[in-house]
Parts: structure tokens; C-alpha cells; sequence
């Protein structure tokens, strides 16, 4: 089986459908996550940042707006259109192209800032692509992961995502999470983050990796924003807290 086939399979269907935030990358969403993105950036500085599994373009036009060069990439080419179209509703130039998160097509030590959002657990070996994201990091430059718990094996989060997988194909008539199932639950062994992603672990993946300065966030402004704009359905619904994990790749002593 090859893995990555069915992970591309799947999210070029998705992309028909898949929107960008929340609620739907409204200007409220994006400035809230702006707000919290800029927090950590060092001021009045323009950097090159890459966008690893770019998806939909939700960080790439995100890190645009806020004045900096971004490229994205992504393995899913139905993702990567529905990137371009997102951009040029919004005017934005971004340098889409595809590529594979564990095998990037850049040169060393190319970028400011690596950043992604939820995409580890869809990986098979998240620590190559570390080894990657820091290939193509500047020294002294950072990577942002932003993730979630989706999947976690307790009875209260298992019966959500049952429950809200049901609704989606009963009363809305989706296909999404049928197909979502035929795809994934056969490579799931394969994904080792899958069912076990949470700050912790992930924090531990960047410190063996060789990064310092190594921090988790909450993200509890983005879950606020978030938790506000859901229905009462959508929020019985809701079992899996986001995080951000960044790291600093060391600047080696000469």
C-alpha cells in the first residue's frame, strides 16, 4: 500500500469542499489569528516563510497579509488549486508549488520560518520531516506546528466524533467522513501521531529533533474566537483543543 496515494487521494476529493478556517477565513478569523501569530515575530522584520502542507492556503495568506515572502506547498493538487483561487480572491501573492512535507523540493537553509497547520498527524514519519523542515530553515529561524487532539481514543471524544460523523452523513447528506473512513482507517497504523498528538508529545518530537527553545501555546484566543462563532450542536460537538509547538534551529558556533 502506498501510503501517500491514499493521503492524496483523499484530501483531492476533500478540497471540493474544505473551507479555510472556522468560518470560512472571514477578515474576524484571520485577524484573530494574525494577532496571535505576530505576537511571536520579531517586529518590522519581512522573512521568508513556507507554509508545509499549505492545504487550502489558510497560514500562506495569513503570513502574506501580514507583509512577509511566503511560498506553500503541498503534496494534494486539488488543495493546491483551491490555495490559488483563495489567493487571488484576496489579491495575495503567494508562490504555490507541489511538494511532499517529508521530501521538500528547497534548497538549505532557504527560509525564516517553516510553519504548518494540521498536518502531523497525517505524516508517517514525522521525525524526517522535522529533519526537513530544519534542512530548509536558516539558522536562528523557527518552525510553527499548529494541531489538534482529533482523534483521541478516550469514550467521551470517540462518541463526539461518532455522533458528529452521523449528523454529517444523515442529516447533511455528506459523504466526506465515509470517504474519510475508506481511506484512513487502513493506514492508520502507519501514522504514528494519528491517535496520539498533544502538546506534549509533539514538544518532545521537536527537542529530539535538535530544536531549542521549544514552546507550546494554548492557543486559547483562537479556541475563544472559535467556540463563538459555533452552534450549540457544533460546540456539544467539540473534543479537540489546537495547539501550537514552536521551535528554534540552533545557530552552530563557528
Amino acid at each position: 500500500m502506498d501510503i501517500k496515494n491514499v493521503v492524496v487521494d483523499y484530501w483531492n476529493f476533500r478540497s471540493a469542499s474544505y473551507t479555510n478556517g472556522i468560518s470560512g477565513f472571514c477578515e474576524e478569523e484571520r485577524d484573530a489569528w494574525k494577532r496571535i501569530l505576530s505576537d511571536a515575530l520579531p517586529p518590522g522584520k519581512r522573512l521568508r516563510v513556507l507554509d508545509v502542507g499549505t492545504g487550502a492556503g489558510f497560514l500562506a495568506l495569513l503570513f502574506t497579509e501580514m507583509g512577509h515572502e511566503v511560498s506553500g506547498v503541498d503534496i494534494s493538487t486539488g488543495m493546491l488549486e483551491k490555495a490559488r483561487s483563495n489567493a487571488r480572491e484576496l489579491g495575495a501573492d503567494v508562490n504555490f508549488s507541489l511538494g511532499d512535507a517529508e521530501n521538500l523540493p528547497f534548497e538549505d537553509n532557504s527560509f525564516d520560518l517553516v510553519v504548518n497547520k494540521y498536518l502531523l498527524w497525517t505524516l508517517p514519519e514525522p521525525p524526517r520531516a522535522l529533519e526537513e523542515w530544519k534542512r530548509v530553515l536558516k539558522p536562528g529561524g523557527q518552525i510553527y506546528a499548529i494541531d489538534g487532539n482529533w482523534f483521541d481514543p478516550g469514550l467521551l471524544p470517540g462518541l463526539k466524533r461518532f455522533l458528529k460523523s452521523s449528523f454529517r452523513k444523515v442529516v447533511k447528506k455528506d459523504r466526506c467522513p465515509s470517504f474519510f473512513q475508506e481511506c484512513y482507517t487502513p493506514i492508520r497504523p502507519f501514522l504514528p501521531l494519528y491517535r496520539d498528538i498533544n502538546p506534549e508529545n509533539v514538544s518532545e518530537l521537536f527537542m529530539s529533533s535538535g530544536l531549542t527553545e521549544v514552546e507550546a501555546d494554548p492557543l486559547l484566543g483562537i479556541r475563544r474566537f472559535e467556540d463563538s462563532r459555533l452552534s450549540f450542536l457544533q460546540r456539544v460537538f467539540r473534543d479537540y483543543p489546537i495547539f501550537l509547538i514552536s521551535g528554534t534551529k540552533k545557530v552552530e558556533k563557528s
